[in-house]
């Protein structure tokens, strides 16, 4: 691909286009005619290029201002492949690949996350401050956002994502959502002192980053490409093995364990059970409705088997009210949007026939992100298959803000 003219360039071919312009208007009005058909032809053109020419100059000027370095200049990006290939051959790193590596470290010791100096560090989130290209202009260092960044295919992979969940990313320390009691309002008599309504506060859940790590094997010799697709499918399938991960933990049993964050299954005393049927249905979106919760980023997630039987479930005898799930691929429920993932439980109640189904505000559903990503490079752990392990460490937590807003179900 051709390298980008700049803006200096750029004016200067406007200028040719407008003095040719007027050549050829001057011309005409000197020997007192109309333009003829040729020159009306390249006035024409001319007038295009000119139009197109406006257009790129703005852009590049905005451009220009946003990252701090001159449109259209040769610079270079950071390598993930390049980087990789360095720790397996144990060489120095490219000057942009350790200047980039450094900054992210950075990122992450100030989150209060130690990584072993071997590893190569990632940023995960986007539109971070140490990374702008402004604040590398002086390095020629450009961080090439739709290759470079973790975030984007993780959130695609992520069912909690469309769910609308609350995603925050680059944390520090402990984060904590403070509750606070209704205040409340008395009638009193007209010489009656009026009591104190004030409600009380309390802290809330405390969440603290733990340790998430996945691994894939990499061939040798799809590593040794220049190819900036390499570069995605690596970030692609790192991305995905967190993803599974998460949400498997999302919507798992675990309970009160010191390094996993608590499933949406851990406790489900009086959650809803039995058939797939429209009652049941009503009576998780009731739970929710007493609950004061009926508002926010509201939708169904459940097993695809669920999905599978609420296509074929009329919602009453007659039919007349149709199947319970409307659509095709991630449809609707009552109005409210419905998500599927073979990463909710299944097995579940005493008959072990049940699948998991949970309904609610899921912008009460918090999942966080510390620090930046962890790559150790293993080329020795199945080096004589001809691969290499690439080790991803990030550090997370998750969980309901408000408990009250979700209703927790398993079905059949």
């Amino acid at each position: 691909m051709s390298q980008r003219k700049s803006i200096t360039e750029l004016r200067d071919e406007m200028a040719q286009c407008k003095k040719r312009s007027d050549a050829i208007w001057g011309a005409a009005k000197t020997e007192n005619r109309m333009a003829n058909e040729a020159e009306t032809k390249e006035l024409g053109e001319l007038q295009e290029k000119m139009y197109n020419l406006r257009n790129e100059i703005a852009e590049a000027e905005l451009i220009e201002a946003r990252t701090g370095i001159p449109y259209g200049k040769k610079v270079e990006q950071f390598s993930l492949t390049r980087a990789i290939r360095a720790r397996m051959n144990n060489s120095a790193l490219h000057d942009v690949d350790a200047e980039y590596i450094s900054k992210a470290s950075e990122e992450h010791r100030s989150a209060g996350i130690a990584a072993d100096s071997s590893s190569i560090i990632l940023p995960i989130y986007e539109n971070r401050a140490a990374y702008t290209a402004a604040k590398e202009a002086a390095t020629g260092v450009v961080i090439d956002d739709v290759q470079q960044e973790l975030l984007l295919p993780l959130e695609a992979n992520l069912v909690l994502s469309k769910a609308g969940a609350r995603m925050m990313y680059g944390l520090k320390g402990n984060i904590y959502w403070p509750k606070h009691s209704a205040v409340t309002v008395n009638w009193e008599g007209e010489n009656v002192a009026a009591k104190d309504g004030a409600g009380t506060f309390s802290k809330g859940a405390v969440f603290t980053p733990k340790r998430l790590t996945a691994y894939v094997d990499i061939s040798r010799q799809l590593l040794v490409q220049e190819n900036r697709s390499v570069e995605a499918l690596i970030r692609q399938l790192a991305a995905v093995a967190m993803a599974q991960k998460i949400e498997q933990t999302v919507f798992s049993k675990a309970a009160h364990q010191d390094n996993v964050p608590d499933g949406l299954f851990m406790e489900t005393p009086n959650a809803v059970t039995g058939d797939m049927n429209w009652a049941n249905i009503v009576k998780l979106e009731e739970k929710a409705d007493l609950n004061n919760a009926l508002f926010g980023n509201l939708a169904y997630i459940m097993h695809p088997a669920l999905v599978s039987k609420a296509k074929t479930k009329v919602k009453d005898a007659s039919g007349a009210g149709g199947f319970i799930f409307d659509g095709n691929g991630d449809g609707v429920i009552n109005g409210y949007k419905a998500l599927r993932t073979n990463n909710m439980p299944k097995e579940l109640q005493d008959s072990a026939d049940e699948y998991g189904i949970v309904f609610g505000n899921w912008a009460d559903y918090f999942l966080g992100q510390w620090g930046s990503m962890e790559l150790i490079v293993d080329p020795y752990t199945q080096g004589t298959n001809g691969l290499v392990r690439l080790v991803f460490t990030g550090y997370y937590n998750m969980g309901m803000i408000r408990p009250e807003s979700f209703a927790i179900g398993s079905l059949k």
